[in-house]
């Protein structure tokens, strides 16, 4: 099973208010600091709103999760991963049994596609619900 996410598309408010406050900070740091500052204050904005502004793909088959990005791909064994917690914006898979405030550090977590609506993230929980009990049943 395959999906694509894109914030910047799905929420366009978002993308241009975030976009009119980032230009004007870095207009800011160009003006009182300098252009070095101002590119590295780039870089670093750029680095980490990656997620937001440009597509990520996930890739679930009955063995492992895929996801990529602009940056890189980062694929894991699903045997990893313990227990599923369903949210309203996707699904964290965590490696550990029981909640822990490590969830979010070690788990993977994977945003539903708004554009595909209800169905397809139902379609998403069932399925990996499916490979979860088969892994249990194999292990």
């Amino acid at each position: 099973m395959t999906w694509s996410i894109h914030p910047a598309n799905d929420n366009i408010v978002k993308t241009v208010v975030s976009l009119v406050f980032i230009f004007s900070f870095l207009i800011f740091i160009l003006i009182f600091y300098g252009p070095l500052l101002a590119a590295l204050g780039l870089a670093f904005l750029f680095v980490s709103l990656h997620s937001f502004y440009f597509k990520t793909t996930y890739e679930i088959d009955a063995e492992s999760v895929s996801i990529k990005t602009v940056f890189g791909a980062q694929k894991r064994k699903l045997k990893e991963f313990k227990k599923l917690y369903k949210g309203k914006n996707g699904v964290l898979l965590s490696p550990f049994k029981r909640k822990t405030f490590l969830n979010n550090f070690r788990g993977l977590f994977l945003y539903y596609p708004k554009s595909a609506g209800a169905i397809m993230n139902q379609d998403i929980n069932e399925y990996l619900e499916k490979v979860f009990t088969e892994n249990a049943t194999t292990n």
